[in-house]
């Protein structure tokens, strides 16, 4: 048995896991209180122990998904990878986190149902990360010759990140008029390589 301390961590830790599931699946309205301490095992007494309200946790969760997700981006074995290796999987990683945790392609898209100018923009921060760690990747590929030598760096960094949050949205949207599969997931990366990469890599 843990400290009390730990035990204390171990119920807040279930808490925003829970939270996590309830609002990706009901958005900030439909998830009360009282759903989210019952699927995480807590009394709603206990809940507000750790948290002042719904909205509070809503904001500590956000920004939790978001930091997780970014940190998903690198692979493990990065530096062993090109720049154009490095571009792929951090796009297909984007995705892949996206169909296990619905929130955060809502969150990366401002869907309504998340109501976020609640919190304002929390993850301002990380998702500049987000946009930085591909503007790295397009520069190490310029000096190695990899990539197209006229890029502006800035601006296809923001392309490429707009089309991860598209794609990654599409991941959970499951709308018909946006369709999803990973054959247009192949179709994005070859899209974003022949757009970047120099003629004769």
């Amino acid at each position: 048995m843990g400290t009390r301390q730990e035990r204390s961590e171990e119920r807040r830790q279930r808490i925003i896991a829970a939270a996590r599931d309830c609002f990706g699946q009901h958005g900030f309205a439909g998830a009360t209180v009282e759903a989210i301490a019952s699927a995480a095992g807590v009394s709603n007494g206990l809940l507000y122990k750790h948290f002042r309200g719904k909205e509070h946790l809503f904001e500590v969760v956000v920004a939790e998904i978001v930091r997780d997700w970014v940190r998903a981006l690198v692979p493990s074995d990065a530096e062993a990878l090109t720049p154009t290796q490095k571009l792929e999987a951090m796009f297909r990683r984007s995705v892949g986190f996206c169909r296990t945790h619905p929130l955060l392609p809502g969150v990366l898209s401002g869907d309504a149902r998340f109501e976020l100018a609640r919190i304002g923009n929390p993850n301002r921060g990380r998702i500049h990360a987000h946009r930085q760690l591909i503007a790295d990747v397009l520069a190490d590929g310029m000096a190695k010759g990899e990539f197209r030598a006229d890029l502006d760096v800035d601006a296809v960094a923001d392309v490429i990140q707009h089309v991860h949050a598209e794609y990654s949205s599409r991941a959970y949207r499951l709308d018909p008029e946006f369709p999803y599969d990973d054959e247009l997931i192949d179709a994005a990366v070859r899209f974003v390589h022949d757009a970047v990469c120099a003629r004769d890599a």
